[in-house]
């Protein structure tokens, strides 16, 4: 029994002609098993010695006779056929998708544009144009690299210094995926946790350290025990109030007059108006300036001469970036004309990068576009502002970061030009307040400006 286990390898069978195919014997039973239980199984079977004898019997047959009819059914090119020698891979079922797959490929290309030509540094995919987390660009650029330091460190235990068993399992590298990347975020009930945790270790040893000096409690709880200050600060985070909106109660009157229906100027907070138009009707982001945005725009200048729309800046390092972040973290995604826009259109406007490309887009897209003769277009792109329209003055530059101040940049050079009857649409707070405090001196300028 050993010289036919050992040397001649009669463990083991061939159930196909293709080459190192054997398996053993019981597996080969089990599989043919498989074939006369079908679905059904053979549940209790061993329990009745006539219905096991006669599926003993009947078995071997049955098992023959659908290898039969695979023989005669089956085409020899089929990769399931048993004297096939193709791979599994180069079925025709596995052709006819993978045919597919390339032309889903290619139509994407030339709609999406090629990846190639692309010149930023995210890594984007190619079908939505969402750019991956940084952990899943850092986990596949090192790739190489790791699967390198693997071997080289499998090598060294397990061949050379022999100190892990060749029989020890192999840990499952936990990368970073497109569907499920590196995510780590603590919620902010969960930071507070960790800060009391640490209070309450830091008051147990200045407790057991007091045991033995003299200490006064007085002094030590007249210092801070914390990186910032609680009352300025939110888990190292600025502390900002929730609650700027109930600064406008005292500019309410108990009966305003009815707004004019015609204006001189109007001046348009740019990211209010991209968060209030609807993208229900369009699917790219060319399509939301043709048929949302301009239309918008043109309809603006029915009652007006003038239109400024003024955008945010974002600077890396800023104040402004601590409360952008508290309104969270949306999926970041490439700006480009043929880029279809996400479902979740807020959530897209809470990242800052996202917003930088969309309303450069956007303004590339207004200088392209010829409006009325006699109409103007005020636009701001980063630190400049393009002007739309025939024989128009042009505006300076201005480094203000945030629209809220810019807004009454674009107020006082309206003024300048002449016109008098002012409206500014925004949802803001703080250019109300903004606005409030500079009104004074806009008046004293210009006596007959009506804003």
């Amino acid at each position: 029994m050993r010289v036919e286990f050992e040397q001649q390898c009669h463990w083991v069978l061939s159930k196909t002609c293709n080459k190192f195919s054997a398996i053993p014997i019981d597996q080969a039973h089990e599989q043919e098993n498989a074939h006369v239980k079908g679905s059904g199984g053979c549940v209790g079977l061993t329990e009745n010695p006539t219905a096991f004898q006669r599926w003993m019997v009947s078995g071997p047959e049955k098992a023959r006779l659908l290898r039969e009819f695979v023989d005669m059914y089956l085409p020899d090119v089929d990769s399931d056929h048993p004297r096939s020698f193709r791979n599994h891979e180069q079925g025709l079922s596995t052709q006819i998708r993978f045919q597919k797959q390339v032309n889903s490929l290619i139509e994407t290309i030339k709609k999406m544009g090629n990846p190639f030509s692309d010149d930023f540094p995210e890594l984007v995919k190619l079908d939505s144009r969402n750019c991956v987390d940084e952990s899943v660009a850092h986990d596949l650029f090192v790739l190489e690299e790791t699967g390198i330091k693997q071997y080289e460190a499998y090598v060294k235990k397990v061949l050379e210094d022999c100190s892990v068993s060749i029989h020890e399992p192999i840990k499952r590298n936990s990368l970073a995926l497109f569907k499920r990347p590196h995510l780590k975020t603590t919620t902010k009930q969960g930071k507070k946790i960790k800060v009391l945790q640490n209070n309450v270790a830091l008051f147990g040893q200045l407790y057991i350290a007091m045991q033995s000096r003299e200490g006064d409690l007085k002094e030590f709880f007249g210092h801070e025990i914390q990186k910032f200050p609680p009352s300025l600060s939110e888990l190292g985070k600025l502390h900002l109030p929730n609650t700027k909106s109930d600064l406008l109660h005292c500019f309410e009157l108990s009966d305003p007059p009815d707004p004019p229906s015609i204006y001189d100027c109007l001046v348009l907070d740019g990211a209010v108006i991209v968060h209030l138009l609807p993208t229900e009707t369009v699917s790219t982001f060319a399509e939301y300036t043709d048929k949302v945005f301009i239309p918008y725009v043109k309809k603006q200048l029915e009652r007006t001469t003038r239109v400024d729309i003024v955008w945010d800046t974002y600077a890396p390092d800023s104040l402004k970036e601590s409360t952008r972040e508290k309104r969270g973290k949306g999926i970041r995604r490439k700006v480009s004309g043929q880029t279809k826009l996400p479902g979740k259109w807020m959530d897209f406007l809470r990242d800052s990068d996202n917003k930088k490309e969309l309303f450069a887009f956007i303004t590339s897209k207004v200088a392209e576009f010829t409006f009325q003769p006699g109409k103007a277009v005020y636009i701001t792109s980063g630190e400049s502002v393009v002007s739309v329209g025939s024989g128009i003055p042009n505006m300076l530059e201005c480094n203000h970061e945030e629209a809220d101040t810019r807004i009454v940049v674009h107020i006082v050079h309206a003024l300048q030009q002449g016109m008098k009857r002012i409206e500014v649409r925004t949802v803001d707070t703080d250019v109300i307040i903004i606005l409030a405090g500079a009104y004074y001196k806009i008046a004293m300028t210009y006596p007959l400006a009506d804003i």
